[in-house]
């Protein structure tokens, strides 16, 4: 199958938006075009290359929002998204369409892992596990299994996927934030059963993390994330929805040092899911951590 790929770059306008499309132009795979979106007021700089079109989004639905007017606008068969702050391989987009070809089906979405850079000279590949075939992706991102960090992820700069999927089940959509790639995979999931979701097991693109991971939020959006929990995942297993309430949203009550946050979140789980032995222990472990933090801060004061 010939697939003619239309890149999708959602972008604040910042400076690594240049090396961004520069790995798009250099793909082995010849990309047909490039949907630049960014806000009204963002300056954007861009390789000159005829294939580059720069939409404006005046609405403020987010990236998630952006993607979708790139989608709406692109002439190729198939989506490639990018992060502006993410590079890709020069093989990733021909690697994915012959995983795509190989499936001999209209339904599907191939990611793959990625090479996490930062903070710093830290370098990793995450996800640790693939996701298998057939699994619910719910369950793959959500269902926690062990302490340690990026044993699960499906990250924007890694996914493409026929243009016709994402007309069909839309990005952006009304309560999707802030998990717009979970919220979009899960509802394409559940609109589609037979969407086969396939992880190729090379690193393909490079995630750049340029500050620290667990910076300090003066906003607790707690509440954000349970409620998006229970809209989402309400559907799914006990134990799906009970982990995921421990989890995301005691790691946003761990930014804004919010212990009631954490209160808030275990409460939601135990009252709405059935947490598992790591939830609780991730739970109980980051409460502990604000402790700390508050103390040390008194003392420094």
């Amino acid at each position: 199958m010939k697939s003619s790929v239309t890149a999708v770059i959602a972008t604040m306008g910042r400076p690594s938006l240049m090396q961004a499309v520069q790995s798009i132009l250099d793909q082995t795979h010849p990309v047909k075009e490039i949907m630049v979106v960014a806000g009204t007021d963002a300056r954007i700089r861009v390789p000159a290359d005829d294939r580059i079109r720069v939409l404006r989004n005046d609405d403020a639905g987010g990236p998630a929002h952006s993607r979708q007017l790139g989608i709406e606008a692109a002439s190729g068969s198939v989506i490639a998204l990018l992060d502006d702050d993410d590079v890709w391989s020069p093989t990733k987009i021909a690697r994915q369409l012959a995983a795509a070809d190989a499936l001999d089906t209209d339904h599907w979405v191939v990611s793959s892992r990625m090479l996490v850079q930062g903070p710093g000279s830290r370098r990793r590949m995450w996800p640790r596990r693939l996701i298998e075939p057939g699994e619910s992706v719910a369950e793959y991102l959500f269902r926690f299994d062990g302490l340690s960090v990026g044993n699960a992820n499906l990250q924007t700069s890694t996914l493409c996927f026929p243009t016709a999927l994402a007309r069909c089940v839309r990005w952006g959509e009304i309560d999707d934030e802030p998990h717009d790639e979970p919220s979009w995979l899960i509802r394409a999931q559940r609109t589609i059963p037979t969407l086969h979701v396939v992880q190729l097991p090379d690193a393909l693109s490079v995630y750049n993390i340029t500050g620290p991971s667990a910076s300090r939020q003066s906003i607790d959006r707690t509440d954000t994330y349970i409620s998006w929990g229970l809209q989402h995942l309400g559907m799914e297993s006990p134990r799906i929805l009970g982990d995921y309430l421990c989890t995301s949203p005691v790691s946003a009550a761990v930014s804004a040092r919010s212990l009631t946050g954490v209160r808030r979140a275990v409460s939601s789980a135990v009252r709405h899911g059935a947490p598992g032995p790591f939830a609780m222990t991730y739970a109980a472990l980051n409460a502990l951590r604000i402790v700390l933090r508050t103390a040390d801060w008194a003392i420094r004061r």
